[in-house]
């Protein structure tokens, strides 16, 4: 999550921050990880729910999916869990 340029990362280990741009760490992480709004990436491994407009978090963090993003992150979601299923990952 990106908050003024401070970037947070929500781990199962508990919260580390710094500054510096979320599409720059956009590019440096894992395919697992996507961008559904400006100041959200999460991890798909940790998503227990979609629906078309937002993404349910395994802690129970529920996050919208921006318009212009949408498409793309839908697409993403379902060829991963069709991954998911068919035990390719």
């Amino acid at each position: 999550m990106s908050v003024d340029k401070k970037i947070r990362f929500i781990t199962k280990d508990g919260k580390e921050e710094f500054y510096g741009k979320l599409k720059n760490v956009k590019e440096e992480i894992l395919d697992d990880f996507m961008m559904i709004h400006q100041p959200y990436i999460v991890n798909q491994l940790y998503v227990s729910e979609y629906a078309y407009d937002c993404v349910k978090m395994s802690d129970g963090t529920i996050f919208s999916i921006s318009m212009p993003n949408g498409k793309e992150i839908r697409g993403k979601i379902k060829q991963y869990r069709r991954a998911e299923i068919y035990g390719e990952l």
